[in-house]
């Protein structure tokens, strides 16, 4: 019976965690997924003051607010301009077997 209680109580806690997550991610290399944001804005600033990047869950993919990053990752599948920091995007190049570059800036 306390097994029972025990199995309960571990699978209700399971799905309650589940359920905190949010349609957004902040992503980092070599840290995961942190998918507790239910607005684009503050993933995005999550993601800037950690040096990753803001992910919608649902697709996988960078959102529109990284476009401030200042680093791409070439070279390892999809062109990822993600990253806000050199450091951060070396070591995704690393990771992933990339080459890291500045991201050109668009005129103003």
């Amino acid at each position: 019976m306390r097994t029972l209680k025990t199995l309960m109580t571990a699978v209700g806690l399971a799905a309650s965690a589940a359920c905190v997550a949010g349609p957004f991610c902040v992503v980092v290399t070599g840290l995961g997924q942190d998918c507790k944001y239910y607005d684009e804005g503050s993933c995005a600033q999550a993601a800037m003051e950690r040096h990753g990047a803001c992910v919608d869950r649902s697709t996988g993919l960078a959102t529109g607010f990284n476009r401030g990053a200042r680093y791409c990752l070439v070279g390892a599948g999809d062109n990822r301009c993600e990253y806000y920091d050199a450091a951060s995007c070396a070591k995704a190049a690393q990771d992933h077997g990339g080459t890291c570059v500045q991201r050109p800036r668009s005129g103003t």
